[in-house]
């Protein structure tokens, strides 16, 4: 049954708009909206439901996972690679939940093991950024391969050629281009802040008042 769902998964990728769309809702039971427009890219999981008027382009691979939402109007580009853990061992939560208005640029990765949920009207600019939710952690002070989370505030701008590795950003934040972010900040009600450097740190706070960003 398994290797047949990939055999299908491969064969949709080259079907017409219309017939795709179909195949995902009737054989996979996956749960596509209106005006919803994907690429020529590949999709498999578990899971997965596409909101409305959400756009997927070209050369994309989503594999593996066990949860994929993309909400109303969010939008992936091309080249994009979603990986989920193969072994799909036991307690790894393999989800990526994009919210309405998320911007996913082109030639970005995310090793989707644990969870990565990312808030609305954010974009991943640029390109050649990497998500990270494993890794080697410890537990009773012994090391073991486990996941972690990333969760990325609204409003958020992440620029190319970043790494995230298990952490939360608040909202309304940028990420400077080449900074590595491996630990959470906490957000502050009046302030938004620019992330930067390896490991990030809080260079710079702007009045909320400022945002949202735009991101054209």
């Amino acid at each position: 049954m398994i290797k047949s769902n990939k055999i299908l998964s491969i064969l949709a990728v080259f079907l017409p708009h219309p017939l795709k769309i179909l195949c995902y809702r009737r054989f996979f039971g996956w749960q596509i909206g209106n005006n919803v427009n994907i690429g020529f890219s590949y999709l498999e999981g578990e899971n997965i439901f596409i909101e409305d008027n959400a756009k997927i382009g070209h050369f994309n691979i989503i594999r593996n996972l066990k949860l994929l939402k993309i909400s109303k109007n969010a939008y992936v580009a091309n080249f994009n690679q979603f990986y989920g853990d193969r072994r799909k061992r036991a307690g790894w939560k393999r989800e990526l939940i994009l919210a309405e208005r998320v911007k996913v640029m082109s030639h970005h990765f995310m090793d989707v093991s644990g969870s990565i949920k990312i808030g609305a009207e954010t974009t991943i600019a640029g390109r050649d950024t990497h998500f990270w939710s494993h890794g080697r952690i410890y537990h009773e002070d012994k090391p073991k391969l486990g996941t972690v989370n990333i969760e990325i505030g609204e409003k958020t701008y992440v620029g190319a050629r970043a790494t995230l590795i298990g952490c939360s950003i608040p909202d309304g934040s940028i990420v400077g281009a080449g900074s590595i972010v491996n630990k959470s900040f906490e957000g502050e009600d009046n302030y938004s802040f620019l992330l930067a450097g390896n490991p990030a740190q809080i260079k710079k706070r702007y009045p909320r008042t400022k945002f949202p960003i735009e991101t054209k």
